[in-house]
């Protein structure tokens, strides 16, 4: 198999918001100048609120007062997409892949990030996960588990997919989550037992490699 069709998977564990988007920036400059392949960076965040480069401040329902109270950090992110949550118990899959390898079509790759929730949700837990019609992300019924927002440099991807498996929702409350009216929910809602977020983490990543035609090419952080 060619290395093209290789990816390397970091798994990085509980990382701070800018250490991993410092992570994905050094990685994104070394797959646009041909030191490395694609990269699936898996992690989990402390509580964090992103925006993005449209969002605006009427989507932040909390104070800036009430945020720091939370221990919730806020940061400015070069993405798609609106405000966003990220916490323990969510996954949050940060694929650096080189589309001049692929195919130059972001809306393609939108779709490609869905089918990787879709297809883990589906196969592992037989739920109804499905799109909605002019929007991007994954929902289970009329709820929201997955949001996703991108950026793209010299067509290398990278920011990503964030799945609640086992997230406080209280937390979405302090934001207008991706801008809409939308209630949020996670896997572990949906089931009595409780799900256990490295096993999804395993599922979602299997997932990617099925949907993109990746090979897994396992690598520990260092």
């Amino acid at each position: 198999m060619s290395i093209k069709n290789e990816c390397n998977i970091l798994d990085a564990g509980m990382l701070d918001y800018p250490q991993a988007f410092a992570l994905q920036k050094r990685i994104v400059d070394n797959v646009i100048c041909g030191k490395a392949s694609h990269t699936l960076i898996s992690c989990q965040h402390p509580h964090v609120i992103t925006l993005s480069r449209r969002t605006s401040k009427e989507n932040i329902l909390a104070p800036r007062q009430e945020l720091e109270k939370c221990g919730v950090g806020i940061y400015c992110a070069d993405r798609g997409g609106d405000v966003t949550y990220h916490g323990p118990g969510q996954i949050v899959l940060y694929p650096i892949f080189d589309l001049r390898r692929d195919k130059k079509d972001l809306h393609l790759y939108l779709r490609k990030l869905e089918e990787v929730v879709i297809l883990a949700l589906v196969d592992n837990f037989g739920l109804n996960a499905h799109r909605k019609s002019g929007l991007t992300g994954v929902w289970v019924g009329p709820y929201k588990v997955a949001s996703i927002g991108i950026g793209v440099r010299h067509w290398v991807t990278y920011h990503g997919v964030a799945l609640n498996v086992k997230t406080d929702k209280d937390f979405f409350s302090l934001i207008k989550p991706c801008g809409m009216d939308v209630e949020m929910a996670s896997i572990n809602d949906f089931f009595d037992d409780d799900v256990l977020v490295e096993s999804v983490r395993e599922m979602l990543i299997k997932s990617f490699c099925e949907v993109f035609k990746v090979k897994d090419n396992r690598r520990q952080k260092t």
